[in-house]
Parts: structure tokens; C-alpha cells; sequence
């Protein structure tokens, strides 16, 4: 369920120190592999190494580095084999290497075409939704430290098939529908997942995994599940005007309906506390079960992201026997 990660090793931080030019033979050329300001000194399979005598900093894919594709699942009891393989072909112990970012994610198979399923998600606060790519759905975080993706991975994968790494790729004509949902943590997951100091030793331990699977889980649920547009079981007055609130946001989109508050604070119409307590009651209508149903394909994706959930868990359940005896 660990997908890409970017790790950084300082001297301080390994028992013996690193030498940098027997590193660097253990490199293959990084040919115009650049991610953001990042300038690998070379490759180790797919994953791109910086190397100075001040730090190390990796940044990759390490199902793809292990498997060499993220289609197939890769389960949590893989990553401490991956990242023992990877310290012996890179030369220097990588457990307690800082963790700066870390990407949950799962595929899973679905019924119908992947874009089809993402009008359903249809809101998560304090983030933004671009659905602007027919292929792909991302929620990102105002700060830019959190996204949620959600994307047709079989056509992703055609896309890139060529700068991947070659190999029998026959497995991938098994698929049809399959959608990868990811929740990248691309800054500071140390804080978000509340594990001080987050080395990649603590990713090898049960509890820790626990915390990353159910953020990824609970991340999900936040999202606002769009419903059907037919009058539920309503409770009186009350139930109507929740119905009708849902009803003007899926009409006008919550932005517009904030932006429409604010315009009337704006003109004397209504004061900056009046704004917040409707505001609360439109997202409060947005929460509500009351009676409210859903399309097949909502149920059916929320469905296959719980059962990963599980699978998940499962797969965490096993690992005291493996994994945590690599951490010490």
C-alpha cells in the first residue's frame, strides 16, 4: 500500500559514513529525470539518487522498484524487502532515513468505466476537486501538502508504458476497470501521521502501518458522497429544508453558494456571523443521511475501497512474524 516515497540520509543519521564515489559507481545515468527542482546524481532501477557528502535523498516508486509496476498490489509486508534490497544495491543502510513524503494507495477492479465513478465524489473540505482530466480525479489541499487522486491506472499505465522499465507486462490485459486511489502525503508526514520524527524503520512496525491504512481510509470517507436528486424520507419542515440545501449546492456548487454569502456581507445584508452559520448549515446538509440514496457506482466504489481497507489489515495482521524483526 506504500507507493512512491522521497528519503533523506544525513551523516548523523548512519553509524558509518557514506562514501560518496562508491555510491556514485553504483549509479546508472539519470537521462532528463528531473522532479520538480530535483537533479538525481543517477538511478538505482527507477529510483533517482542524489548523493553529496552532506546527504543522501532518494525519490521513487518502490513497488516499481521491487516489482517493477504499481499495478499489481503491493502489500505492506513487501516494503521492508524493497527497502533492504535497495540499501544493499545503493551500499548504505537506508532504515533510518528521514521520511519527507509518503504515497498510500490501492487498485482495485470496477464494474464500469473508471470516469464514470467520479461524479459521485463530489466534495472534500479545505480541498479543491479538478476533475479537468476525463481520466483523472485529484482533491488537493489548499497548503499543497496532501492530495487525493483517483485514476483510470490501466490508461495511465499504456501511456507510460514506454519509459517504464520493460518486462513481461502480459499481467496488465487481465484488467479492464481499474482505478488506483491514492492519497499522496507530499510534505511533513511525520506530523500528519502524529509519528514523531518518521524514519523508515517506523513504517516496519504494525502500528505504524495501522496509521497510514486508516488515514487513507478515513480520507476517504471525508469525501462528500454526491446523492440522488429525489425527494428521501423527509422528517417535516426541517428534513425539507436540509433536502433543498443539498439541493442548491449540487445546482450551484458550494463555492458559488459561499461566494453568493459573502457578496451579501459584502453589500449590509448580512453580517460575517450570519455567513458562517449558513455556511455551517449548507455543509451540514451535505453531511446529513437523511434518508438520502446513492447511484450504483458510489455504493459499489465505496464497497471496494473498504474491502482494501480490510485487505489491508489483513496483511498488517501477519506482519509481527516478518517485517518488525528489520527494524532494530
Amino acid at each position: 500500500m506504500f507507493d512512491t516515497n522521497v528519503l533523506a540520509l544525513y551523516p548523523k543519521d548512519v553509524e558509518v559514513p557514506w562514501n560518496t564515489d562508491e555510491i556514485k559507481n553504483n549509479l546508472m545515468p539519470a537521462d532528463k529525470y528531473v522532479r520538480g527542482n530535483f537533479k538525481p546524481t543517477g538511478m538505482i532501477r527507477n529510483m533517482a539518487v542524489f548523493v553529496n557528502d552532506e546527504m543522501i535523498r532518494i525519490d521513487g516508486s518502490i513497488p516499481k522498484y521491487l516489482n517493477n509496476n504499481n499495478i499489481e498490489n503491493f502489500d505492506f509486508r513487501s516494503f521492508p524487502i524493497a527497502i533492504m534490497l535497495l540499501s544493499d544495491e545503493l551500499g548504505v543502510d537506508l532504515r533510518n532515513a528521514r521520511v519527507r513524503r509518503l504515497d498510500i494507495a490501492a487498485n482495485f477492479e470496477l464494474e464500469n468505466e473508471v470516469s464514470n465513478y467520479f461524479l459521485g465524489l463530489y466534495y472534500l473540505k479545505y480541498f479543491q476537486r479538478d476533475a479537468s482530466k476525463k481520466t483523472t480525479l485529484r482533491f488537493y489541499s489548499n497548503s499543497g501538502r496532501r492530495n487525493l487522486v483517483f485514476y483510470d491506472k490501466k490508461k495511465e499505465f499504456a501511456a507510460k508504458n514506454k519509459k517504464l522499465i520493460q518486462d513481461d507486462t502480459s499481467f496488465i490485459d487481465t484488467f479492464h476497470n481499474l482505478v488506483r486511489y491514492e492519497f499522496m502525503i507530499q510534505s511533513n508526514p511525520s506530523k500528519i501521521l502524529k509519528i514523531p520524527d518518521l524514519r523508515v524503520k517506523d513504517l516496519f512496525e504494525a502500528e505504524n502501518c495501522k496509521k497510514a491504512l486508516k488515514l487513507w481510509f478515513d480520507m476517504y470517507n471525508k469525501i462528500h458522497k454526491k446523492s440522488l436528486l429525489e425527494y428521501p424520507d423527509l422528517k417535516g419542515l426541517k428534513g425539507f429544508e436540509v433536502f433543498m440545501k443539498r439541493y442548491l449546492i449540487y445546482e450551484f456548487g458550494r463555492d458559488r453558494i459561499e461566494f453568493l454569502l459573502k457578496k451579501g456581507v459584502d453589500k449590509g445584508l448580512l453580517t460575517s456571523s450570519d455567513k458562517s452559520k449558513k455556511l455551517k448549515q449548507f455543509d451540514s446538509a451535505l453531511s446529513s443521511d437523511l434518508g438520502f440514496e446513492f447511484d450504483k457506482n458510489t455504493i459499489e466504489f465505496t464497497h471496494k475501497v473498504r474491502r482494501m481497507y480490510v485487505e489491508g489489515l489483513k496483511q498488517i495482521f501477519k506482519m509481527p512474524e516478518t517485517a518488525q524483526k528489520l527494524v532494530k
